[in-house]
């Protein structure tokens, strides 16, 4: 049934009732009241309020301060509420402090706005040290226990502990397996002294078994051939050889060289031993394709020389040189192992079998050396001009590797060595492919430097490394148990440290038992543009950073272990939308450090959300904080004297908007504006025992005379002395009631603009006129009450304890005055309860409209003749004659949905009908 129909039929069956009570006495008796018979719902047939609904914007907060008392309760710690992060908002006022200590917690009850989703705690101990600590507000208020000190997890990690190590392991990252092989020099068969005869004289062909020398001092050009079976060949002069057709063994004896010119592939060689003095040079291609090869003395390749994989071992001998001076040597044998000088223009290993490269002494690369499907071992010296490049490979170093660029393609590399890339301009490049296919451990004693680190491979570093670019571009981790230095920009997403340090600079003479902080220099720039972004700070690690830059959302960094982990940050740029989000983390940041892209505010997004973090300014954590990699920092010690810090003066700045209609017990036109008055500021000076409420009667939509006033719940009037003014002059608590209670003003009208007449009831500042005498600035009002206590002015400043409300007529004989108040307020003692229940009220039973009671000052649909809407400004209300709904799209949903969070935000999405000063 429409609501219209419905009060048709109620009017009937009222009809009666009220023509009787008009028929009783035809004179008017000011003892009684008249019935006030209900109308149609104006904000339609399905605006109706849910039961429960409490139509409040404000929520209460009791809040359990607990300190960490490291002076044994001798002295104070001071504790600040704000609303706003007092670091980001250098105007911020606290709106409640209080002393706490051990064994004596500060408990304090304060509202705010349910827009509020955060507090802020800021501590400042007897030394005077001050760190801000945040918390999240419940949802429906209640208790909240704030713990004002580090309260992480209790996970520890052992001094010269390898957990990026152990990290990569449990990642499914295997290491290529070490090996210690050791030099060992072939056994050379005894030399004979003369060659064995050929088959013919003179000839190049010889008997299986053959033993063919040539002799110190003797040339040879021949083309030595055994047809059937096998043959050896001891060179002690000069073998100039063209081709190797049959199966030798070749030895080349001290003071012996083969000059080889041929263009074949070797293929038929069982064994190749160049004895220490001994030669081998190349004019031309040079391809091994079988058999054992030794180099003890010096290998020159003037063309390409290639050891393919058919090849069981090639060894070069400490001492022994291979040099390929125009071409490419290709060491694809199944072993290659270099004990001696490897030096070529580049070096190309690609045989796709995995074989196996050994480097204990060095190799020296002029270009580039391409590894491809390859064990690479290096624990002698490798340097390379300008690219080594793995693919495909795993690569284990424990000696030195210089190269002026690195390039990961799919590959795996260990390094327990040192490895230097070109500082000015060196890449360390990785292809993007799925996490941890590329993958960097560098061991505790592991170095490695360079210029630039860009790509994607996860980096796990127990050691020391170092880059002016450090940059990631894909989810893969990096795990840092020791030492990072980056020196222009650090873009990573996927971090975890453990007593690990990112930071731009380490001091050169470093005593890791002092105070070294200040000379390990920040990263200039520390950011990642790759989502998630999860930063793990564990067990005391430090980033050190003149700026962090959110470029991607979510972005979460995360504290660990028992002993607490910094994040110095010098100035924050978001310009994202989504919240960064931080936990159980020592913070240190100066003021106004924050900066945000055009459409991002911090407020309503791109926000920086902490929870069990210690936020300090830049250096003024008193946490100790000591590194793996020597980074020190004792903490600030604050005044040596400890004293109890001093209070300081709190305030309200929320501003908050009341806006009434006055036509109670029955519907109005719900333009909200028929009294606005906003509460503008709340401040309690003289150790909080004074107490300064600033505000303005706004605008006046009501046709008959109007007052305004304040009842004050749950403080007492009792020695309370009042000053300030309003409309009366100096406020007094009016007599007779139960609470204090001030009126603020007996006539609006009057009181907003003087020079009318007392019975001039015009609207004021709801219709917009230009010049008109009905516009202005309303009447402002102060109220100045001293407490003697500071908790009953907390009290008394506590925006849920301020019932202001309307007088919509005043009292009359044995009836009271009547006065409309928000919601579930109850009037005053001098207020009248005798419409209660009449019209469209349910502030007791509606025998009327058959509703049973559903709060003071609330209707048979649940709905309001007053709300309170708090705000950083005062709000705008609708212009006389228009709805509230039409001005405000969101506010229906608001009601009817019962209040929830997500439509707050009804009261900043207006239309143009609101009134604005011309």
């Amino acid at each position: 049934m429409k609501t219209l129909n419905r009060y048709f039929v109620i009017t009937a069956i009222a009809a009666p009732l009220l023509l009787t009570a008009c028929v009783d006495n035809d004179v008017y008796d000011p003892d009684k009241v008249r019935p006030v018979a209900p109308v149609e719902n104006p904000l339609g047939d399905d605006f109706i309020a849910p039961d429960g609904f409490d139509w409040s914007m404000i929520t209460t907060v009791k809040l359990n301060i607990e300190v960490k008392d490291e002076l044994n309760g001798q002295y104070n710690y001071l504790a600040e509420v704000f609303t706003t992060n007092p670091l980001i908002d250098n105007t911020a006022t606290p709106i409640a402090a209080g002393y706490a200590k051990g064994g004596k917690n500060f408990v304090v009850e304060i509202s705010i706005p349910k827009s509020t989703e955060r507090l802020f705690i800021r501590q400042t101990d007897p030394k005077q040290r001050k760190e801000t600590f945040e918390f999240a507000v419940p949802t429906d208020g209640g208790a909240l226990s704030c713990k004002l000190y580090y309260t992480g997890g209790s996970t520890t990690r052992a001094t010269g502990s390898t957990s990026a190590y152990e990290a990569a392991k449990a990642a499914g990252i295997t290491e290529l397996e070490d090996k210690n092989y050791t030099e060992e020099t072939p056994q050379i068969p005894a030399v004979p002294n003369v060659s064995d005869e050929p088959t013919r004289p003179n000839g190049n062909q010889y008997n299986d078994g053959a033993r063919i020398l040539i002799a110190a001092g003797e040339e040879s050009s021949k083309v030595y051939q055994v047809p059937s079976g096998k043959g050896t060949i001891f060179v002690k002069g000069t073998w100039k050889a063209t081709s190797i057709y049959s199966q030798f063994d070749i030895y080349v004896l001290d003071g012996g060289k083969i000059e080889y010119s041929g263009s074949s592939a070797l293929s038929t060689v069982q064994k190749f031993i160049v004895e220490k003095g001994g030669t081998v040079e190349c004019a031309t291609n040079f391809t091994a394709k079988a058999g054992e090869w030794f180099i003890g003395g010096n290998f020159i390749a003037n063309k390409n020389l290639t050891f393919e994989s058919g090849v069981s071992s090639m060894v070069i001998a400490s001492g022994a040189t291979m040099s390929v001076n125009s071409g490419l040597l290709k060491p694809c044998s199944q072993v290659s192992k270099n004990f001696g000088t490897i030096t070529a223009a580049n070096i190309t290993a690609a045989m796709g079998s995995y074989p196996e490269i050994y480097n204990a002494g060095t190799i020296e690369v002029a270009e580039i050396m391409d590894l491809i499907k390859i064990n690479f071992i290096n624990k002698g010296d490798l340097t390379v001009g300008q690219w080594l490049k793995i693919d495909n490979t795993k690569a284990l170093n424990k000696g030195q590797i210089s190269t002026f660029n690195f390039e990961f393609v799919t590959s795996g590399f260990s390094n327990y060595g040192v490895v230097l890339l070109d500082e000015q301009a060196g890449i360390l490049k990785t292809n993007n492919t799925a996490a941890n296919s590329n993958s960097i451990t560098n061991h505790d004693q592991g170095t490695i430097k360079g210029y630039h680190l860009n790509g994607g491979v996860s980096v796990y570093n127990d050691g020391f490394a170092e880059f002016t670019l450090f940059e990631n571009s894909s989810v893969d981790m990096l795990y840092n148990s020791c030492t990072l230095i980056v020196k222009e920009k650090f873009n990573w997403g996927n971090v975890t440290l453990d007593n690990g340090s990112l930071t731009g600079e380490r001091p050169d003479n470093l005593n890791p038992s002092e105070n070294n902080a200040d000379q390990w220099k920040p990263v200039p720039v520390v950011m990642s543009n790759d989502s998630p972004i999860k930063y793990i700070l564990k067990n005391g690690s430090v980033i050190k950073t003149s700026l962090l830059q959110i470029n991607r959302t979510p972005s979460n960094f995360q504290g660990e272990g028992s002993n607490p982990s910094l994040l110095q940050i010098g100035a924050v740029y978001i310009s994202q939308g989504g919240d960064t989000n931080l936990k159980d983390l020592v913070i240190e940041i100066p003021e106004n450090a924050f900066s945000y892209a055009p459409g991002y505010n911090g407020i309503n997004n791109a926000k920086w959300i902490t929870s069990g973090c210690s936020t300090s300014g830049w250096g003024e954590s008193k946490n100790t904080f000591s590194t793996c990699g020597g980074y020190y920092n004792p903490g600030n010690t604050g005044d040596p004297d400890p004293e109890d810090p001093e209070k300081p003066d709190i305030g309200d700045n929320t501003v908050y908007t009341y806006a009434f209609e006055d036509q109670w017990p029955a519907y109005g036109d719900f333009d909200m504006n028929d009294i606005v008055v906003t509460i503008d500021k709340m401040t309690a000076t003289d150790d909080n025992k004074k107490l300064s409420i600033k505000g303005h009667i706004r605008a006046v939509g009501s046709s008959r005379k109007t007052g305004v006033g304040i009842q004050f719940l749950n403080v007492s009037s009792s020695g309370v002395t009042l000053a300030g003014n309003v409309q009366n002059g100096t406020p007094v608590f009016e007599s007779g009631q139960s609470n204090p209670v001030v009126i603020i003003s007996t006539n609006a009208h009057k009181y907003c603009n003087p020079n009318i007449a007392d019975d001039d009831f015009s609207f004021y500042n709801t219709i917009p006129s230009a010049n008109s005498q009905y516009n202005g600035n309303g009447a402002e009002f102060e109220i100045i009450m001293t407490f003697s206590t500071a908790e009953e002015t907390t009290k008394a400043m506590n925006a849920k304890n301020l019932d202001v409300f309307i007088i919509s007529k005043e009292a009359q004989g044995n009836v009271g005055r009547t006065e409309v108040h928000m919601a579930h307020y109850a009037p005053t003692k001098l207020g009248t309860t005798a419409l209660f229940g009449m019209s469209n009220d349910a502030s007791a039973n509606n025998s009327m409209l058959n509703v049973s009671r559903k709060g003071y000052y609330v209707s048979t649909e649940g709905l309001a003749w007053g709300i309170c809407i708090p705000n950083t400004e005062v709000w705008k209300w609708p212009k006389e004659y228009m709805m509230i709904t039409g001005v405000y799209p969101g506010f229906k949903s608001w009601v009817i949905n019962g209040g929830q969070a997500e439509d707050l935000g009804w009261i900043s999405n207006h239309t143009n009908d609101i009134f604005v000063q011309p």
